[in-house]
This record gives structure tokens, sequence and C-alpha cells, in this order.
């Protein structure tokens, strides 16, 4: 008998419930007019086959080279064929996908992370290819790293608390089942196969996804989850829009808003709420109170798909003209809530317009470490609107606190890093952070500052001669707490103190983000492995009020 062919196959499993007619985008759907033709597949019951011309189109080319060249042929067409074999194991329906067949498929008809489960079930951590990761956060950052040759998951620099695995490759144990296997959604397999046993390479494919063998080596990529069934996010959705129904009917929700990325915008700025009738009504900061005001105001009566798509923030400072900076409401609203219950409950957050499924041990043990972090009342409630105003205002009436804001010391070797120390220094020996958390993006900054800063007064002896030569120079004895060039720094006498501005919640606690709270696990643990203590102190600011009433800039 000859040895089977090695091929390298596109496989995909169709959601439970669902059936092949249902996997196709509308175009293409059975009985429409670009529908495939179906074929069955011999020797297997309830198989069939889906096959044709997916796209005919002249070249995009052409209007460019008629400039020049007016009589050309007129039959010229790019083309792409495909086809998609579904193929039943059990209880499911494996789908064998060739050509250009994607562009003709419903991605929401198919598993999530198929692909990428059944790689990480059958490759071990020390054979590893490639690695596709993204760290969520006010700026999600996407990275690839691709090795040369199997290599260990530790060599691929992974964060197992922020990062989430996108796409996985590498050598299967069993070289028998696969020589390469890579996927996200769906899965690359390079293996020995005939179209007589197709069947059999699914059902082992399909056994694989089945696995948690994963969960030994690589648990971490459930950590976290970007949720992409719209029937699942159309519910969340629905959640939502219940909880902005409830701080309507003065109910308590967590439901809070944050720009979903680093933007000029600060507190104090002027915003607009448009795209309902709202009129131009300035505000001077982001707020689901002031937000839910202006719906009662305007007397809107709209759905869910309103609000996504309709509703917009537009914002500029006060030394410009015009609303430059323009994001979906939708986009700006931070929420958390859960579906299902007891053992099959799951949770989920809502951050920067896109829905992330929690695994409910991670977002216990996070939810305990930010807990269990000691929290400190050092600057207390505030008036101020912004950090600016406030370490401004801390300067002026706090004696025992030395500003840094600003001072720049560069570690040894380095001529132009100016490292800020701290924005104030106390006789307790506190390195005290300050930002305005209004969102993701500055907290994650401030984590940042307190690493780099106790990571040079721990490793640079110079680093600290210059901080207490600048320290002293203020003359108010502060350096006295620093340690001299001749002694020896007792790490634990000191304390990083991160305080950040929050507008209370409608309950009226005060909290962070579920993603800055992961990131800020990541910072405390590095700060602690340097021997200094960290605290957190949550400093509330005021809410917003209307300032005036323009005409709609919309």
């Amino acid at each position: 008998m000859p040895k089977a062919k090695t091929r390298t196959l596109n496989v995909r499993l169709l959601r439970k419930g669902r059936a092949p007619a249902t996997a196709f985008s509308p175009s293409f759907a059975p009985g429409e007019e670009r529908a495939l033709a179906q074929r069955p597949w011999e020797g297997v019951e309830g198989a069939s086959l889906y096959i044709g011309q997916v796209y005919a189109n002249p070249p995009g080319w052409t209007d460019f080279l008629e400039e020049g060249s007016a009589d050309l042929p007129t039959d010229m067409l790019t083309s792409g064929a495909g086809a998609v074999l579904f193929m039943p194991v059990k209880d499911r329906m494996a789908a064998v996908c060739f050509g250009h067949i994607h562009i003709a498929l419903n991605d929401d008809a198919f598993e999530r992370q198929f692909g990428l489960k059944v790689t990480l079930n059958t490759v071990p951590r020390g054979k590893l290819r490639t690695l596709d990761l993204a760290t969520p956060d006010a700026v999600t950052f996407q990275k690839r790293v691709q090795a040369s040759k199997d290599s260990d998951l530790l060599e691929f620099g992974v964060d197992m608390l922020r990062d989430l695995a996108r796409v996985a490759g590498g050598t299967p144990t069993n070289t028998a089942f696969a020589r390469f296997v890579a996927g996200k959604d769906a899965l690359s397999i390079t293996c020995e196969v005939e179209p007589d046993n197709i069947q059999a390479k699914c059902a082992e494919i399909v056994a694989a996804y089945g696995k948690v063998d994963y969960r030994k080596e690589f648990s971490w990529v459930d950590n976290m989850q970007v949720v992409r069934e719209k029937d699942i996010i159309a519910e969340l959705d629905a959640k939502l829009f219940q909880a902005i129904t409830d701080l309507r009917d003065g109910k308590a929700s967590d439901l809070h808003m944050a720009p979903p990325e680093i933007v000029n915008y600060t507190e104090g700025s002027q915003l607009h709420y448009n795209g309902f009738g709202s009129h131009g009504t300035t505000f001077h900061s982001l707020s689901i109170d002031d937000y839910v005001a202006e719906l009662e105001r305007c007397e809107f009566d709209g759905e869910m798909a309103d609000v996504k798509d309709k509703h917009r923030i537009k914002a500029k400072g006060d030394d410009e003209d015009e609303f430059s900076e323009k994001w979906r409401v939708y986009d700006c609203f931070v929420f958390e809530t859960s579906r299902g219950a007891g053992a099959a409950q799951k949770h989920y957050v809502l951050f920067a317009g896109d829905w992330y499924c929690v695994e409910k041990q991670f977002k216990k043990q996070i939810e305990d470490f930010f807990d269990a972090t000691e929290k400190v009342t050092i600057i207390g409630a505030t008036a101020c609107r912004n950090e600016q105003e406030l370490i401004a205002d801390v300067e002026a009436n706090r004696a025992d606190l030395l500003k840094l804001d600003q001072e720049k010391i560069n570690p040894a070797g380095v001529r132009y890093a100016n490292l800020e120390p701290c924005d104030f220094f106390s006789g307790d020996k506190e390195f005290i952070h300050l930002k305005d958390g209004h969102s993701s993006g500055p907290i994650s900054h401030l984590w940042s500052q307190g690493v780099v800063s106790a990571e040079a007064l721990v490793s640079d002896a110079e680093f600290r001669k210059k901080l207490r030569a600048k320290v002293r120079s203020f003359g108010r004895g502060f350096e006295a707490h620093l340690p001299k060039t001749t002694e020896k720094l007792v790490r634990d006498d000191y304390k990083v103190v991160f305080g950040i501005m929050r507008k209370p919640y409608a309950d009226g606690s005060l909290g962070l983000p579920f993603f800055s709270k992961v990131s800020f696990q990541t910072a405390a643990l590095r700060i602690q492995q340097f021997g200094i203590p960290v605290a957190i102190e949550l400093i509330e600011k005021p809410v917003s009020d209307a300032a005036d009433e323009e005409e709609a800039d919309e």
C-alpha cells in the first residue's frame, strides 16, 4: 500500500447546534445567488462538499493601465475558487477548507480558538515555533515572535498575567498526528492524509480539541479571551443597556466611562455627547453621570443599537478651536458582568469597545491581589480636577511632602534618560507617584514610572547619590531620609505609593478598571522583588457638571 501523501489542511469546527447550511455568509448561503454547488462525499454518511467560484472580478489595476493603453483585453479576471468539506465526527462537524472559501464563510458559525487549542494540546511548551500575543490595555500591543527552531515558551517573552495568546505553532509530540500544526480559530495541519481517511484525521483533530492537556503548561491562555461570537456579544450588550437603564432609573451600577485610548484630553477640557439631539451641551470631563443625565434631558428612547452606532463624544482642549477627539460612546464604556450560574458562570469585561471573557479563578486572583495591597490615605479627597491642579495644591499646602515632579535625574552611564524619581517624597520615606486616572493609559504609565524609579533606587548607587543631592538642594532637610553614599540602602524602610485620582462610581465607591488591576499586579510584583513595599491610594475627585449650552457641533 503506497504511503499517504503529506499535505497541509486548513480545518475549522462548527459550533454546537450549527448545520453546514448556516456556515456561509448571507450572499453565499444555500439558495442565494452566489451559493456554491453542493456535492456528496462518497463513503461517509452525513458528509457534504460545497465547491465553486468564490469571486471573479476585473483586476483593480486595469483602470491605471487604460490611461496609457486603451485597447486592453476585455476578458481579464482575477478569480478565486474555493471548497469546504463538512465531515461529521460523532456529534460535531469539522470543516476542511480549500482555496478562497474563507471569503464565503460566516465566522460566527465556527468555534473560536479551535486551532489554538488543538495546537497547545498537541505541542509541548519546548517545541513552539511561533507565537502571536496581544496585551490589552489603553493601547493594545500585538507582537509575533518566531523562532528558527523549536523553542521553549519562556524564550518567547510571555507575560502570563497580561498577554492573550492569539496564534501558536510548533511540532507535536506525536509526529504521526502531524509534522507541524499552527492555529488561531482555524487549524493549519501538515500531516499524512488521503481522501479515503480524511474522516479519521478529522476525528483525531476534534479529539485533540476536546482535551485539556494545554492547562498543564499553557493554562494562562484561558485567563482572558476576546469575545467574537455575535450572539454572545448581543447578550452582553443587552446587559450593558440594562445597566444604562438602571442608572436612568436612579439605581446603582458599576458602569463607568474612560477614554479608549491615550489622548491629550484632560479634565478641564470641553466635551460634547452627540448623536441623540443633545444640542452641544458642554461638559468638562468624561462621566457616566453626565451621559445618563443627557439621555434623560433629551428623552432618548432608542435601543442599544442606537447607542452603539450613533452616540459619539467630541472633545477639545481649552486652547483649541475645534472638537478634534472623537470616540464612540460605546468604546468609552467600562463594564463587568457575567453569564450563566454556578460552575458554568463566566465573567466578562467590556473595555475599549471589546468584550473579554475572564476566567473565574484568574479574576479572583487579580481581585484578591489588589484587595490585599495596602491602602493608604496621604493626599485624601480633592476638589482638583486634574493631576496638574493636584500637584500644585499639594505643593502649596503640604509641608510634609517634598515635590519632585519634573525633577529629572540621569542614571549611571546615561546622559539623557531624565528619570523622575516620583511626584512627592515624604518624611516617612514614601515615593509617591500621582496620576489622573481618567483612563487606563495614564494608569499604566503610572505603574511603569514606579517600577523604573524603584529599580534605579535599588540598583544604581549613582542615582541614589544624585537623588540625595537633588533633595538636599531644596534645603528642607528631606535628605536625612535618604542613605548617604557610605550607607547601605535598607529597602523595606521605603515604600512606593501609587496615588490615582478617580471619580466615584454611582454607588459612591472608588475602584480601578479590571485591566488596570491586571497591569498593577505585574508592576507591584516587580517592585516587591526589589524588596520595596507597595501601597495604593485612590484619590476621590469631583464629578463634573455641564458648563453651558452651545450650538451642536455635529
